[in-house]
């Protein structure tokens, strides 16, 4: 009994199809279907080895991740300090040329001459200012270009 039933038990077995591979199936209508099942017409598909990736320590992207934000926010900062410097000798440039060395031109309001010669001292101090700034702000874009230069 038991050799009929573990007869009977292989026999089933080997009837079944296994599923050897990928079979691809067009139909009449170009449908195409996949499957791990042969049926009439369907030819088998020769696909590579399935590639594994190993993991990434998340820790390492992590990291490069906040040095590439804080790269890009420097960056930024760097833009707008070389914005605000050109701007700063733009006026610059335009109130040396109202200055005229000191001797500015008179302007038709200036009658009075304490008028001209507060005027001229406000010029002057604007330049000083004006330069002060391009000064500061000069050292500041050097030391942000310091900063993005270290590790």
């Amino acid at each position: 009994m038991k050799r009929k039933s573990l007869f009977f038990i292989v026999l089933i077995s080997l009837s079944f199809p296994l599923p050897a591979g990928i079979y691809k199936h067009v139909d009449e209508k170009g449908n195409v279907t996949y499957s791990n099942i042969p049926s009439n017409n369907a030819k088998q598909l020769n696909l590579p080895p399935i590639v594994v990736v190993p993991p990434v320590n998340s820790g390492d992207v992590e990291d490069r991740i906040a040095r590439r934000r804080e790269s890009m926010k420097l960056e930024e900062q760097k833009e707008k300090l070389q914005s605000k410097i050109s701007e700063e000798e733009k006026r610059l440039g335009e109130v040396k040329n109202e200055y005229k060395d000191g001797n500015p031109d008179r302007l038709g309001s200036e009658r009075n001459y304490q008028r001209y010669l507060d005027r001229v001292e406000r010029l002057r101090s604007e330049i000083d200012n004006r330069e002060n700034n391009l000064k500061v702000l000069k050292k500041e874009l050097n030391e942000l270009s310091e900063k993005k230069n270290t590790p």
